[in-house]
């Protein structure tokens, strides 16, 4: 019995035995592992420290950067200098053209008076180159026959029942405008016929005479007598008709254009000479709101 507990003494003994040499084994196993693994880490941050930059390189890697900044803060400087220099030229360019603008303007207003002045002075000396003139308007066409001149010195006294000292002189009359066509068989009116007096007082009588005998009509044509005048001259006066007829319609008859673009009218036994048809317009306005109070 001593012998076979003496003997399990002895095999638990070497059993521990060799379990504790087995657990060294195993810690020692342990620690070589953590020794190698701190290895591989020194490694590590030895390699990542031998490959990160130097002050030096971080210091000229600045400095580059330093450069292009400063290259293009440069370049934009210049770019703002030339446009400066830009505008300063726009702004001097455009101060002159100003100026001269302003000279423009006044050039421009003082040639429009010039020219205005002279326009009329053009039209008044043409309106006298035309005083010995009489226009003839509703005379059928080749009535005249060859010799107008002949024709009128003769046919004027008949119509108009003119008894002159001396008779007509005429030097020059003929038709304004080219031959008209006929147009879907109609007749087209006649052109007007213009005649020059030799004697501007034959005219003037001549002229009286047709106001005296007021429109008539010769084969079916109503015939009228006009002074001659410019273009001009004829459009502004054209500008009384509307209110001419207006006039007319109120039963102020007598009323006449006086040379060179006048309207002289007579209401109520008085004389009105009126510059502007707006004037005569404005007189028409009054003659109706008088009316429009007595009513």
């Amino acid at each position: 019995v001593l012998f076979r507990s003496m003997h399990r003494r002895k095999k638990k003994m070497s059993q521990d035995k060799t379990g504790n040499e087995e657990q060294e084994l195993s810690d020692h196993a342990d620690e070589g592992d953590v020794e190698e693994d701190g290895e591989c880490v020194v490694k590590d941050v030895d390699a990542s420290v031998s490959t990160s930059p130097s002050n030096a390189d971080v210091m000229n890697a600045i400095m580059g950067m330093e450069k292009r900044v400063t290259n293009k803060i440069d370049g934009v400087f210049q770019v703002i200098k030339e446009v400066t220099e830009r505008m300063k030229v726009a702004e001097e360019r455009i101060s002159g053209a100003e100026d001269e603008m302003v000279q423009l303007r006044t050039l421009t207003k003082t040639l429009q008076i010039q020219v205005k002045a002279l326009t009329e002075r053009a039209d008044d000396m043409e309106n006298r180159s035309r005083r010995n003139n009489l226009r003839l308007v509703g005379l059928s066409e080749n009535e005249e026959g060859r010799d107008a001149c002949k024709f009128l010195e003769k046919w004027i006294p008949s119509v108009l029942g003119m008894k002159t000292s001396t008779p007509l002189a005429l030097e020059r009359a003929h038709r304004i405008g080219p031959q008209p066509r006929n147009v879907n068989n109609s007749t087209p009116p006649p052109r007007t016929l213009i005649m020059k007096f030799l004697n501007y007082k034959q005219k003037e009588e001549v002229l009286r005479a047709a106001k005296v005998k007021g429109t008539f009509k010769y084969k079916e044509y109503t015939i009228r007598l006009f002074p001659d005048v410019s273009a001009e001259t004829h459009k502004k006066q054209r500008a009384y008709d509307g209110i001419r007829q207006k006039l007319r319609e109120k039963g102020i008859d007598k009323h006449r254009i006086i040379f060179p673009s006048r309207l002289l009218l007579t209401h109520r036994e008085q004389s009105i000479l009126f510059n502007t048809p707006a004037e005569v317009e404005h007189f028409v306005e009054g003659l109706d709101n008088e009316r429009r109070e007595r009513r």
